[in-house]
């Protein structure tokens, strides 16, 4: 995270120090705590905040301002011990008298009445009512300006610290002096225990996210503190003192290994919210992997749907798979009744189920709603979080705008609004402010939609907010001022929305920008004949083109590239659910309506049979995913043998009236498809029916390859049985199997 910005001038730091240090030496610091109260707080906010969040309510209030101000100004010259430890004891005589290292520290700290000097008789023998000054001088046998130069030294030391903004692990290093002080101080038996857990509660209640993870550190409530940095963790990722206990977590080495996994998803998280992408992915990684050596079904499907979080805006393919396999183990955890971990899983589960929905939405397949109408069921078997009903209560919103009805999304997305801000959940809570801001755009109530995106807008000023809702927000926000006339302003989010998602990785968000730049850039063209204009929207609608093309994403492809002719895009718009079979099988169905649409049309009769031939091409195409997605899943759950009848029937309908050749190039895709490019494996197929066998060097040049890669390709095509190797040295051949008899 960026290392924040001193608040106030060093100079203001100087005169606040010096004022506190006289007060110290006086007795004075209630006096200089009203006095100088604003402007402790313009350069000692997060100071000061860690202090009294330490404190907690072992202080009276009337007491809280001044004593946190008097352990600040301890903490920072005890901060300037040679030996790094915390207070001010333990002082050894080498210290005292020889180390001139420590003599700045000793000087500060004695001349302010904070540290007394020991009698050393046999090096000075001092007057009873002698000043620390000339103590000092007569300990270390020097003058008066020497002692003064070491109290200048060790001031500007301490003033350079304060004027700084405070790392985690100074933070942490302040926290533990005031709990020192407070145990010291407070007369009373207390259970020391009880009240940091009492404190943590408070803290977390009112908001003071760093005071409560500091107070559950200190009991040792594990469990809680990961409880609360899932729950808070967008408030966490601001501070770096989070990384400095979750440091201290780590090192401390007393984790469980399921708190192993949910400390790694937690370091993710924070990650994820400071655009650290690389750090994110290896984060998730080590999550998955301790998951797995664990084997509980329950944290392997939560890290597989982390993982698939991570991958919805970068690769929706992988997520989906990600997704799924993680529904599938947070299934099998679900059906066994392990009391709490039940619940959880129920909840991960529905949540895995959620966003499963969101992800076919973004694909305008109707199956969504099927996913979503099994949250109700899961709630039957485990009583479901507020959290995970505001995501069901989310995606139904996202259901009802993309079938059109924005009332009923509206009515959902609200819903989800009140669920999130009775929790305190403020990363969902922005979430949910973009959803808005893209609703009541698409129901033409402009000023709701500014409304809510500048709220996600101005929050990104002061707080770390996930890179996928500030650049939804952003392009939300570009697309309600297009709708406006506002071009110039549109351009500007939309521009901002871009550079985000391509900084973040997020490929589905990067194309939504570069499609709406390429439109506004058109559109301005068309309004001032600027060909500046003209030139941005072909080179942005060129690269969302190529972007959804790399993706598969053809329609949007097609859309990209026929948006200058049309320039305001389709009538429907590219988020209505499609049908069923359009929604699984998108560029075959696509194909089969273009063929049956051809042949409402005059045509010659050989040019019929060659449109029917090529739609029953298409079928056949969306009947072989059919069957691999059947072996997919019969594999994975050693199912195999099971649908044996069921497969080989299949296998001889599909090869029934298949010529030799056709046999060959379908055995040849299944087997060889991630060695050789369709051309590739066309050319060689070639080569062996005309000549009856091919050699090296006869592979290499049809395939283009060098000759050992062609040596390396035949012999695995040997040993996956699709060729037969004959002959030895320059006069080995490979032919076809049933060639070689």
């Amino acid at each position: 995270m960026p290392t924040p910005r001193p608040l106030v001038s060093r100079r203001a730091v100087d005169a606040l120090l010096t004022a506190g240090l006289n007060a110290m030496r006086r007795g004075a610091m209630v006096e200089l705590s009203a006095k100088h109260l604003r402007l402790r707080q313009a350069f000692v906010s997060p100071w000061f905040t860690a202090v009294i969040g330490s404190l907690g309510d072992a202080v009276p209030a009337a007491r809280r301002v001044p004593s946190a101000s008097g352990v600040l100004l301890t903490w920072g010259i005890t901060s300037l011990r040679p030996d790094r430890r915390l207070g001010l004891d333990a002082i050894d005589d080498n210290a005292w008298l020889h180390s001139t290292s420590w003599r700045p520290m000793l000087a500060l700290a004695t001349h302010h009445g904070l540290l007394p000097i020991p009698a050393f008789p046999a090096r000075y023998r001092r007057s009873a009512e002698e000043a620390a000054i000339e103590n000092l001088c007569g300990l270390w046998a020097v003058g008066p300006s020497t002692v003064y130069r070491y109290l200048d030294k060790a001031k500007r030391q301490v003033c350079d610290l304060f004027a700084a903004p405070p790392t985690g692990e100074q933070l942490l290093s302040l926290r533990q002096t005031t709990e020192t002080w407070v145990r010291r101080e407070t007369t009373t038996d207390r259970d020391w225990s009880a009240w940091h857990a009492h404190q943590a509660e408070t803290a977390l209640l009112s908001g003071a996210v760093s005071d409560g993870l500091w107070h559950l550190w200190r009991v040792g409530e594990m469990e809680a503190l990961l409880t609360a940095l899932r729950r808070f963790s967008t408030e966490a990722a601001g501070t770096q003192e989070t990384d400095a206990i979750l440091a201290m977590l780590t090192a401390a080495d007393q984790l469980t290994p399921v708190q192993q996994v949910e400390l790694s998803l937690c370091w993710a998280q924070l990650w994820h919210l400071r655009h650290a992408i690389d750090r994110e992915g290896e984060t998730l990684d080590q999550a998955l992997r301790r998951a797995e050596l664990i084997g509980d079904p329950l944290y392997v499907g939560i890290a597989h749907a982390a993982i698939a979080r991570f991958l919805e805006g970068r690769d929706r393919d992988r997520a989906m798979a990600c997704y799924e396999e993680g529904a599938a183990s947070l299934r099998r955890a679900l059906e066994t009744p392990l009391g709490s971990a039940s619940a959880r899983a129920g909840n991960e589960y529905a949540r895995c189920l959620v966003h499963l929905a969101w992800l076919n939405l973004r694909r305008n397949n109707p199956k969504a709603k099927t996913l979503l109408e099994q949250i109700p069921l899961i709630a039957r078997q485990a009583p479901l979080l507020d959290e995970t009903v505001g995501a069901a209560e989310q995606t139904w919103g996202e259901y009802w705008r993309c079938v059109g009805n924005p009332r009923r999304a509206l009515e959902h997305k609200h819903k989800a609004l009140i669920i999130f801000q009775r929790m305190g959940d403020q990363r969902s809570v922005l979430s949910t402010y973009n959803n808005l801001s893209l609703i009541y755009g698409d129901a033409k109530e402009y000023a709701l939609s500014l409304e809510y995106g500048k709220r996600v807008v101005e929050a990104a000023a002061t707080q770390t907010i996930e890179p996928e809702v500030l650049a939804g927000v952003l392009c939300n926000l570009g697309v309600t001022y297009f709708s406006l006339g506002q071009l110039t302003e549109a351009i500007d989010h939309y521009e901002r929305s871009r550079q985000l998602a391509q900084q973040a990785g997020l490929k589905a968000q990067l194309v939504i920008a570069q499609y709406n730049l390429a439109e506004a850039y058109y559109e301005r063209f068309k309004l001032h004949g600027d060909t500046h204009d003209e030139a941005l929207g072909d080179s942005f609608a060129a690269a969302a083109a190529r972007l959804s093309a790399e993706d598969n994403a053809h329609a949007q492809a097609d859309a990209a590239r026929a948006l200058k002719k049309e320039v305001l895009g389709t009538g429907e718009g590219p988020d209505r659910l499609l049908p069923s079979e359009h929604a699984a099988h998108f560029a075959e169905m696509a194909e089969v309506e273009r063929l049956r649409l051809s042949l409402a049309a005059p045509q010659p009769p050989s040019q019929q049979v060659r449109t029917h031939l090529a739609i029953a091409r298409a079928y056949l195409a969306i009947a072989t995913k059919e069957r691999e997605a059947a072996l997919a899943i019969a594999s994975r759950h050693g199912l195999t043998e099971d649908f044996d009848s069921e497969l080989t029937a299949l296998r001889q309908t599909f090869e029934r009236d298949l010529t030799r050749e056709q046999q060959w190039a379908a055995r040849w895709q299944q087997q060889a498809s991630e060695l050789l490019q369709p051309e590739q494996r066309s050319a060689v197929l070639n080569r062996l029916i005309s000549a009856g066998a091919i050699n090296k060097s006869g592979y290499a040049e049809v395939c283009g390859v060098s000759l050992a890669t062609a040596s390396k390709h035949l012999g695995l095509l040997a040993e996956r049985g699709l060729l037969v190797q004959t002959g030895k040295g320059p006069s080995t051949r490979y032919l076809l199997p049933d060639a070689s008899h």
